[in-house]
């Protein structure tokens, strides 16, 4: 599944709604809970949890030579799940994903006012409070980068 000259492998991305992505490239960096992991070919097999943070990825031209979208990293709001590395591959399956090439600031402004209902509610445990926490500081972070 390796192409040794090119030095490049293959990630996918699934997220609850589907495979997001499905691509050769040369690298990822994606967050796992204890730190960014970053994959490059013939990577150590590895089952990670994953965190909240960004997953990049470089998509390469297919065998036709189709590019999928421009030669341009894209990069995806991840919020929990697990990657696998295997045999030069890498799928990673999320709980939640944000794609972030197309997304507006009215789409993090309504994910920020979810996140503040969420917060609101004195049921939440502990855990489910810092977790909400820190998805309101990534969207926050995301709304900023939009604005400049």
């Amino acid at each position: 599944m390796a192409n040794s000259d090119t030095k490049t492998f293959r990630c996918e991305l699934i997220g609850p709604t589907g495979k997001l992505l499905d691509c050769r490239t040369t690298s990822v960096v994606f967050p796992a809970h204890d730190g960014q992991v970053g994959v490059l070919l013939d990577h150590m097999p590895m089952l990670s949890q994953l965190g909240m943070g960004i997953m990049k990825v470089v998509p390469l031209p297919d065998e036709s030579g189709q590019t999928p979208v421009q030669q341009t990293e894209l990069q995806f709001g991840i919020d929990g799940g697990f990657a696998l590395v295997a045999e030069n591959s890498l799928t990673v399956i999320a709980y939640n994903v944000l794609p972030l090439q197309d997304i507006t600031i009215e789409t993090v402004q309504s994910l920020m006012d979810k996140a503040t209902k969420n917060l609101a509610d004195p049921a939440l445990s502990p855990a489910q409070r810092a977790h909400e926490n820190e998805r309101m500081r990534g969207l926050q972070k995301i709304a900023e980068s939009l604005k400049q």
